[in-house]
C-alpha cells in the first residue's frame, strides 16, 4: 500500500523571501508539482488578512491553518472550516493584562464567517500602516473599540497579537503564563526587532495544525518545514521535520534534516529532489 506524505510549510522566514513573498519560481513549481499529485499545506501565524494575497497564484487544493493552527481554511471556497475559540474568562483575563500594560494591540474575535481585528487605538505610524495593509482583503475586517476586555465579554475571541520590546513582553510574558487555558507563542520577529506575543486557545499550536491538516487530507505522516521558535510544535506534530539554514539555533538543534534557506526556494528545492528521486 502507497503512503500518502503531506508536506506542510511554515510562511516568513521558510517559504517566503525576505520580503514576505512567494518567488515566481516558487509559485510556477509548487504548482507544477500539486498538478502532479503533490500533497502540500500550509501553517502559519498569519491571518487571512495578508495570506490571501501572499498565496495568491498559488494553486492549494487543502486547506490551510492559521494563527498557529486556530484558523482551518480553505482556500478554494474562500470559507473558514474550523476556528478554535479562546475559553471566554481566559481571553478577558489576557485583554484586562494588555490594558493594564498600556497595549493597544490586536485581539481577533471570530462571527459568521467573518474575521475581526479588534483594537482601541492605533498610536504609531507602524500600527497604522500595518492595519492599512491588512484592511484590502474582506476576510479580515478592522474594528476599533472602546475596551478590548468590554468586547471579550461578549464575543468569540480566537487569537492575540502583541509585539513589542523585549524587555517589556519578557514581564508580559510571565503575567500572561499564570493564566490558564490559554497557549502562549513568543518569539522575535522576522522581519521586525520586535518579540511577538500570540495567545490562542489551550492546547492550539502548530502540533495541532499537523494533526487536523493530516486528518483532512488522508495523509499517513507529515514533513514539516520552518524556520523560528513557533515551528518547536510543528517539529513535535510532524514524522519528519525540515528546518531552513535560516533558522533560529533551537529549531536548527531539533531539526532532522536542514534544506537551503528560504531566500534561495529550500522548501521548494528539497521537494524537487524528492520529485527526482521517484517522488513523494
Amino acid at each position: 500500500m502507497n503512503t500518502k506524505t503531506l508536506y506542510l510549510s511554515d510562511l516568513d522566514g521558510t517559504l517566503l523571501q525576505n520580503n514576505a513573498v512567494l518567488s515566481s519560481y516558487a509559485v510556477r513549481e509548487l504548482n507544477r508539482m500539486i498538478e502532479k499529485g503533490l500533497c502540500f499545506s500550509i501553517s502559519s501565524a498569519r491571518s487571512t488578512g495578508t495570506v490571501i494575497g501572499i498565496l495568491d497564484g498559488l494553486r492549494l487544493t487543502l486547506p490551510i491553518a492559521l494563527f498557529n493552527g486556530v484558523i482551518y481554511y480553505d482556500y478554494n471556497a474562500a470559507r473558514f472550516i474550523r476556528v478554535m475559540d479562546i475559553d471566554p474568562p481566559a481571553a478577558v483575563q489576557v485583554a484586562r493584562i494588555m490594558e493594564k500594560y498600556q497595549l493597544h494591540s490586536t485581539m481577533y474575535t471570530y462571527q459568521d464567517q467573518q474575521l475581526f481585528a479588534n483594537f482601541v487605538s492605533l498610536d504609531t505610524q507602524r500600527e497604522q500602516q500595518f492595519a492599512e495593509e491588512r484592511s484590502r482583503f474582506p476576510q479580515k475586517k478592522w474594528r476599533q473599540v472602546e475596551s478590548l476586555s468590554q468586547t471579550a465579554q461578549n464575543s468569540r475571541v480566537v487569537f492575540f497579537s502583541m509585539p513589542g520590546p523585549k524587555e517589556k513582553m519578557d514581564r508580559l510574558y510571565q503575567e500572561m503564563a499564570k493564566i490558564p487555558n490559554i497557549t502562549l507563542s513568543y518569539y522575535l520577529d522576522t522581519y521586525e526587532p520586535l518579540w511577538y506575543l500570540e495567545v490562542q486557545a489551550g492546547g492550539v499550536d502548530k502540533r495541532l495544525s499537523v494533526q487536523i491538516l493530516r486528518e483532512m487530507a488522508g495523509a499517513d505522516r507529515v514533513v514539516a518545514f520552518g524556520d523560528n521558535h513557533n515551528d518547536l510544535a510543528l517539529a513535535d506534530g510532524a514524522d519528519l521535520f525540515c528546518a531552513v539554514e535560516n533558522a533560529t539555533a533551537d529549531l536548527l538543534a531539533r531539526a532532522d534534516r536542514i534544506v537551503p534557506p528560504n531566500t534561495e526556494d529550500g522548501v521548494v528545492r528539497y521537494l524537487l529532489e524528492l520529485e527526482a528521486q521517484g517522488g513523494w
